[in-house]
């Protein structure tokens, strides 16, 4: 029987910390899930954390060092074969809202970015039917031109326990987000469906050019 303890399942406050950090309350802001490697064809992996590359339409696809895909970047940055942009673990303080790092998303082809977006994409967290996720975020752009409203693409995905039905709630927040502007929060409110078990949470760029860059996200339950 799937979810007999219900309680079991609930979610709370997730923080995730910088271990090294001077500040104990500078998040973790680094790109993927142990076991989702980025690897170069040198063989070379950058061992990641929490956030992991991604696409919005859930399509696995073979993220590498952006170099390799004709797309510029350094060993900081990321895309895959035909990518219309690339994802970039910056690690400036001068970029960053708090701490040292911040999540970075530069569209070049938006022909080439999927509808649902270019970004990056929490794990797989555990969810109760009934609670309210309350989620937000810091978001600033430069030269953002969206072939749609708004350069932001953000959603919570909600699946079963196995990973099936899955469900979109859109978590922009009505956030029309384009050209160059400083940081600003974004956050919304949204009831688990009553079939859900497990939520991730994807955020990134809509089809469009310029550079987003995200920070301190925070995702509570009530």
């Amino acid at each position: 029987m799937l979810d007999a303890q219900p309680a079991d399942v609930g979610l709370g406050v997730v923080t995730f910390r910088v271990p090294e950090a001077t500040d104990p309350s500078e998040r973790l802001m680094m790109i993927g899930n142990l076991g989702c490697e980025f690897e170069d064809p040198a063989g070379v992996n950058l061992l990641p954390y929490f956030w992991r590359a991604s696409t919005g339409d859930g399509v696995e696809r073979r993220f590498v060092y952006a170099a390799y895909t004709g797309l510029p970047g350094g060993v900081d940055t990321f895309a895959y074969g035909g990518a219309g942009g690339t994802l970039t673990l910056r690690g400036d303080p001068g970029i960053a809202r708090s701490g040292n790092r911040c999540l970075e998303v530069n569209g070049f082809e938006p022909e080439r970015i999927p509808a649902e977006g270019l970004g990056f994409r929490s794990p797989s967290l555990p969810a109760r039917p009934g609670d309210t996720l309350d989620v937000s975020f810091w978001a600033r752009g430069n030269a953002l031109e969206p072939q749609g409203d708004t350069a932001l693409a953000a959603f919570l995905e909600f699946t079963d326990a196995t990973g099936q039905h899955r469900e979109r709630i859109d978590v922009t927040g009505g956030a029309v987000l384009r050209g160059a502007f400083d940081w600003q929060q974004v956050s919304a409110a949204v009831t688990v469906p009553q079939t859900a078990r497990r939520v991730t949470l994807f955020c990134g760029l809509a089809p469009g050019t310029g550079t987003l860059w995200l920070d301190d996200f925070a995702l509570d339950a009530r």
